[in-house]
């Protein structure tokens, strides 16, 4: 018999092998396969519940995302002031021009908060691409068209009540609570109108 034909028989006999073992513990293989599915799907709810349980709660004004189309279905589409690539740039990244801004897409950029004069809203202060060291700041990604995103840009409303969230936008009266973890991850607790 040649090499060939003996290496042939080698990997069959191992191949008959494997798929025997498999065959033997099926129920230990299915059970595996769906405890990793279950610890995915938790880590995943806890690691978007995190900033709920973790951050601190702050107030951020809403502002008017397009006054045409603020509904679909039973959720609000939010903006804020920190939602855009600011004129003045992103620290750590050049040119602010829109042509760039594609290149940017997908990037992490920080936005550092300050108190505002009422002492129960925040805005933004500084944007950059550098985690800042301390203080509140939020977490986000360049997306298309220069946009900024959190993570909290859409909030389900109960059916009936998006009039009510309609008018307090466009009359600039509506706030986020929103809570931020001290890593900048951001998640929106709840509408309030003032």
């Amino acid at each position: 018999m040649s090499d060939l034909a003996q290496t042939v028989d080698k990997s069959k006999s191992q191949l008959d092998g494997f798929v025997s073992w498999i065959k033997g513990h099926e129920r230990i293989i299915l059970l595996v396969t769906v405890a990793l599915q279950m610890v995915l799907l938790v880590s995943m709810i806890v690691i978007s519940a995190a900033p709920l349980v973790l951050g601190d709660s702050i107030l951020v004004r809403v502002q008017p995302v397009d006054p045409r189309d603020l509904f679909r279905g039973d959720y609000v589409i939010l903006g804020y002031e920190f939602s855009r690539v600011p004129q003045k740039g992103v620290e750590g990244l050049s040119d602010v021009s829109n042509s760039r801004q594609e290149e940017w897409a997908g990037r992490t950029v920080y936005v550092t908060l300050v108190p505002e004069p009422d002492g129960k809203h925040w805005r933004s202060d500084k944007f950059s691409i550098n985690m800042p060291n301390g203080g509140k700041f939020l977490r986000g990604s360049i997306g298309r068209f220069g946009r900024i995103e959190y993570g909290i840009e859409s909030y389900f409303v109960q059916e009936g009540q998006g009039k009510k969230y309609e008018e307090a936008i466009g009359s600039r009266r509506l706030s986020a609570e929103i809570a931020v973890t001290s890593d900048g991850q951001a998640a929106l607790r709840r509408l309030v109108i003032e």
